[in-house]
């Protein structure tokens, strides 16, 4: 099986805050209008002005998947690292561990939720909430550099206190 490596471009500068990415993920998931059950996170950054889509970047070599007690954190077909909730026993090790603070704790069960990609569709649906600014974009397999991406959402988020 050839691994996809799809996965979310970011780009802080076109983010207004609107937080519809959130909510688009709680829908497809979750279905409830609810961002707390959102893959994605939004963190503002008061003194710049900026907002931050959060999303797990499905990291190389995935210390979520490393530090996991119960090794329920797993890679699938599309490159994305998800909880396999059948094991996960919510000690949040994932969450510590993680360079963006990307795993969001589900409050129904208290367990770890990352973003797959909608695996099941063509298109994400929080990319299809941002079609207007495009603050989230879909890189297929090989569009766009991850260290690329990885090096300019460190650029933005580093020194930034969250308000």
């Amino acid at each position: 099986m050839k691994l996809r490596r799809d996965h979310l471009s970011i780009d802080p500068e076109k983010c207004t805050g609107c937080r519809r990415c959130m909510i688009a993920c709680a829908m497809k998931h979750h279905n409830r209008i609810d961002p707390d059950f959102s893959c994605v996170d939004v963190i503002g950054f008061a003194a710049q002005d900026l907002d931050v889509p959060v999303i797990c970047l499905a990291c190389e070599t995935a210390p979520c998947i490393k530090v996991c007690p119960m090794n329920a954190r797993i890679r699938q077909a599309s490159g994305s690292v998800v909880t396999d909730t059948d094991v996960c026993i919510g000690c949040r090790a994932c969450v510590y561990i993680c360079p963006v603070g990307s795993p969001r704790i589900n409050p129904a069960t208290g367990q770890t939720m990352t973003c797959d990609l909608c695996a099941d569709e063509t298109e994400p649906w929080c990319v299809a909430a941002c079609r207007q600014e495009r603050a989230l974009t879909l890189c297929t397999d090989g569009a766009a550099s991850k260290p690329a991406a990885r090096r300019a959402a460190a650029r933005t988020l580093a020194g930034s206190p969250r308000y």
